[in-house]
């Protein structure tokens, strides 16, 4: 097929509205002349043409029985809108106010019922026949107060009392971007208007109930068959186009609730954003470039954008969002069209019918678009659901076709494989199972390897770091030793005698906790701490750990409140809880301020038939909240300096929740930056079987 007749074709089909319903009666200055109709007893006719139009005034039939008659701005073609106007005095805006007459001339001997078909008005009139109050549709005022805009086109009989009538219509548009008469209103018999609004009303809910079944059909395709995204598009644009005859053209949504005229506009237009983004990618999915991935990734912004601007805008502006809808859909359109025309150069078949049905999908939203800026002269109104309708079939059609064409390579395939296998079936099933065995040995192996790695490095890291730590902490207190020592053999210091060997004790008493402390851990990491409960008393080891620290309290000028309250005898390992006791009192100790109170509470829990509580509390720097939740349990070994500059190795608190542990007991901690620490151990009465004893057990 040569181009020019391809060309041809396309302006057959964008012109064939036209065509079909060219427009035989024309209204001429304020007239329309119907008294040479054909059929008196069966007729439609398109009151379009030249209207008189008085811009800024709200006039009445009275106005036009007086001597004085108003003399119109200018005549105005209907349907438009009133931006349009350019001729006569007038000067137009697109929000105002203002008064449309025709007069009709009719047969003289008509003598059927009549019958007027009124669209809707952007945004509001009174419709007045002769001198009586016709029909309205919300309010048309002056002001913006005044006005209450409304969308609910009707058809009402008319009977005339002579051949001439006198349409008058007030108009008013302070809401909406556009303002005017751009539906055509017709006139006619009215067994004839009222079977063809049936049968448009007909197609309206066909094209509804038809589009919304093929939305769920494909986005269940899409559902089975998530790869195949072109479903899941397509479905989106069936649900978009099928919402259209709800809020356009007879505006079926009013059958079913009363929405108000602002919610009937923004789900008209939010239904049309998510049809170009749906049809956008539909594209893309389609005929793939990189032209169109950049378009499409645009149009789904800039609409995903208007979509939230109209929800909350008022209409007024949100709605020349409907200038980028004709934008993109002229990009779709012809992007379509040359790749679809591409492939039908190249002759694919396919292809070769998807131009075909997008010519009919772009004459269509030609059509369409004429329509919304009141340009059609046509009386069929939006036709894009009905196009949409016929294109579901072709593309269905394709679909159809495309699965065929892969069904049979898929079969031509399994029968190759089919031949193939026969013979070597049998060998790859024990290679694979040969193969399988010793894949699983390996991963075995590599896991069971892995996980050692891993637990020596992590020892390794942490022994490391605890050596360097202890390297260093253990230096200090022994070089402070030496120090006193040779400060007392001076003569000038041999006073001071008692003040250094306290001194010195306390360092030592330090290096014998710090050396106690990793001796248990090392035991620890190897299982091979000794456990050796008994019943013991606790409130003793606390008092001999008190006098250890003696010496440092009183340095740090720190109160020491011991009570006892009741029971103070429990079943626990004495050597294991001793180092427990003296970690905890260091620690209180170390991070509480000079001058500070340590508060140590021990009682029986349960009177007799439980647990021992043993509450540790100081007044000091308190824990960061960041650091309770993994006090005990944290890899990572961190010593943090007391309030005179302390060292530690961070190894305490991990090395106490470990033997609280292996005890049977229980450590808990509770603490606020800046105002203490309280450290709440349980340890049992009686002998229970401890989670060392449980481990050892499975072992």
């Amino acid at each position: 097929m040569k181009f020019r007749q391809i060309a041809s074709l396309i302006f057959i089909i964008l012109s064939a509205p036209s065509l079909l319903y060219g427009q035989t009666y024309r209204a001429e200055k304020g007239v329309m002349d119907l008294r040479n109709l054909e059929n008196k007893d069966k007729f439609i006719v398109n009151l379009n043409g030249e209207w008189e139009f008085y811009w800024n005034q709200m006039l009445y039939p009275f106005n036009f029985k007086q001597d004085k008659k108003p003399v119109p701005d200018c005549y105005g073609s209907v349907p438009s809108y009133w931006t349009d106007y350019k001729s006569g005095k007038v000067k137009t805006e697109k929000k105002g106010y203002a008064t449309y007459r025709l007069t009709i001339l009719l047969p003289p001997d008509i003598k059927s019922r009549l019958c007027l078909d009124v669209p809707i008005f952007d945004s509001s009139y009174d419709l007045w026949l002769d001198d009586m109050l016709l029909t309205s549709n919300g309010h048309p005022g002056k002001t913006k107060d005044e006005t209450i805009p409304q969308y609910d086109p009707v058809f009402l009989r008319i009977s005339p009392l002579s051949d001439t009538l006198n349409i008058l219509i007030n108009v008013s548009n302070f809401h909406h971007h556009r303002g005017g008469f751009w539906m055509p209103m017709r006139i006619g018999t009215f067994q004839e208007i009222n079977k063809s609004n049936a049968n448009k009303w007909a197609g309206d809910y066909a094209a509804f109930s038809l589009l919304m079944g093929f939305a769920f059909f494909f986005l269940i395709f899409f559902f089975l068959s998530p790869k195949d995204r072109i479903m899941g598009f397509f479905s989106l644009v069936l649900f978009s186009v099928a919402l259209r005859p709800l809020f356009t053209s007879h505006f079926l949504i009013y059958d079913f609730i009363n929405l108000s005229w602002l919610w009937t506009i923004k789900l008209e237009y939010l239904s049309l954003f998510l049809g170009i983004c749906g049809w956008t990618w539909f594209t893309d999915s389609l005929y793939q470039s990189k032209f169109i991935r950049i378009v499409s990734y645009i149009i789904t912004f800039v609409f995903s954008v208007s979509f939230l601007l109209t929800i909350f805008l008022p209409v007024g502006l949100f709605s020349y969002s409907i200038f980028p809808v004709y934008v993109s859909i002229v990009i779709l359109m012809i992007y379509s069209l040359y790749r679809s025309f591409e492939g039908l150069i190249q002759k694919r078949l396919v292809d070769g019918i998807y131009f075909f049905a997008f010519i009919l999908v772009a004459a269509g939203s030609v059509h369409d678009i004429m329509v919304s800026l009141g340009k059609s002269y046509t009386h069929i109104g939006y036709v894009m659901s009905f196009i949409i309708v016929i294109f579901i079939f072709i593309h269905a059609t394709m679909l159809l076709y495309k699965w065929i064409i892969a069904f049979n390579e898929k079969e031509k395939l399994r029968k190759e494989l089919e031949f193939l296998n026969r013979n070597l079936e049998q060998m790859i099933d024990e290679r694979t199972q040969e193969l399988k065995t010793r894949n699983k040995e390996i991963e075995k192996q590599s896991t069971k390897i892995a996980l050692q790695n891993k637990q020596l490095s992590e020892t390794v890291q942490l022994k490391n770091k605890i050596f360097s730590v202890i390297a260093h902490d253990l230096r200090s207190p022994v070089v402070n030793i030496l120090y006193m020592l040779n400060l007392l053999k001076e003569e000038e210091y041999k006073e001071k005698y008692d003040t250094f060997a306290n001194s010195s004790i306390q360092y030592a008493q330090m290096v014998i906790n710090l050396l106690e402390n990793m001796l248990v851990w090392g035991r620890g990491q190897e299982d091979k701490i000794k456990y050796e409960p008994s019943e013991q008393d606790l409130a003793s080891i606390i008092l001999t750990n008190l006098s250890i620290f003696k010496e440092s309290t009183d340095r740090k000028d720190i109160t020491i409140n011991f009570t006892q309250k009741g029971n103070s005898f429990a079943f626990f390992d004495k050597a294991l809880m001793d180092i427990v006791i003296r970690n905890i009192l260091s620690n209180a100790v170390k991070y509480t301020f000079r001058g500070g109170r340590i508060s140590i509470l021990l009682k029986d829990k349960y009177n007799g038939d439980g647990d021992i509580l043993l509450r540790i509390c100081d007044n000091g720097i308190g824990i960061p909240a960041a650091k309770l939740k993994n006090l005990f349990t944290q890899k990572e070994i961190q010593s943090v300096p007391g309030t005179e500059d302390e060292k530690g190795t961070g190894l305490g608190l991990k090395l106490c929740y470990e033997l609280i542990k292996i005890n049977g007991g229980t450590i808990d901690v509770e603490s606020k930056e800046g105002e203490g620490t309280c450290f709440i151990i349980t340890l049992p009465v009686r002998n229970k079987n401890s989670a060392y004893d449980t481990e050892s057990d499975q072992q």
